[in-house]
C-alpha cells in the first residue's frame, strides 16, 4: 500500500469505519482510485485485492454534489465512480409470500431490506441509461446485477398472474415497480 493510502487509513479514528456527517475537512486532493461498473476497486490502475481495505473505503465514501469522495475526520479526497459505487452480489427472498422481504448484499458486504428505507429505484449510472439500483445510505446506490433484476421480473410476474398490470415486486409491505 503506499503512503496515501496508508494515511487515509490511519486517519480514522478507532473504532470508526463510516463516514460521520460532522466531518467535514478541505478537499486533499485527487486520489488515483477508481469503481469500476462491475464493482471492483483500483488503485493506480491496479485492483485492490485486500478485501478488507475495500471495505473501509466503502465505509468513508460520500457523494457530494455529485462527486465521491474518501472522507475522514482530516482528510477528503476526490475519487472516480464509473458507474454506482456499490452491486448487488447477493439476493434472497424471506418469507415468500405477502410478508416477503427481500435482502440483497452488495460487493462490499452491506445487507440491505427492501423497503422504505432502501427502496428500489432506476437511476442513471455513469454515462448510461438509467439502471435499477437500491439506496444503501447517504445517497449511495447498488446497482442490482441483470441475474438479480431478472430474479426479482420472474417473482414479479408470477406473483401478478396478469398481463395488463405493471410488475413489481412485494417487500416489507411495499410494492416496487420494475419499470423506469
Amino acid at each position: 500500500m503506499t503512503d496515501k493510502l496508508d494515511t487515509l487509513a490511519g486517519a480514522l479514528p478507532a473504532g470508526k469505519g463510516k463516514a460521520e456527517a460532522d466531518w467535514n475537512p478541505p478537499l486533499s486532493g485527487h486520489l488515483d482510485m477508481c469503481i469500476g461498473r462491475d464493482g471492483n476497486w483500483f488503485y493506480q490502475g491496479e485492483p485492490m485485492v485486500r478485501e478488507v481495505l475495500v471495505k473501509l473505503f466503502a465505509g468513508i465514501l460520500r457523494l457530494e454534489q455529485g462527486c465521491y469522495y474518501l472522507v475522514t475526520p482530516v482528510e477528503k479526497y476526490s475519487i472516480t465512480v464509473d458507474g454506482l459505487p456499490f452491486v448487488s452480489r447477493q439476493l434472497e427472498v424471506r418469507d415468500p409470500g405477502p410478508h416477503q422481504q427481500v435482502v440483497v448484499t452488495s460487493n462490499v458486504g452491506d445487507v440491505v431490506v427492501l423497503g422504505s428505507e432502501h427502496p428500489l429505484c432506476f437511476r442513471p449510472a455513469g454515462n448510461a441509461e438509467a439502471v435499477p439500483c437500491i439506496h444503501v445510505r447517504d445517497g449511495l446506490y447498488m446497482l442490482l446485477q441483470r441475474s438479480h433484476f431478472y430474479q426479482l421480473a420472474e417473482m414479479a410476474l408470477e406473483q401478478s398472474g396478469d398481463s395488463d398490470s405493471i410488475p413489481g415486486i412485494l417487500s416489507c409491505g411495499m410494492l416496487f415497480a420494475l419499470h423506469v
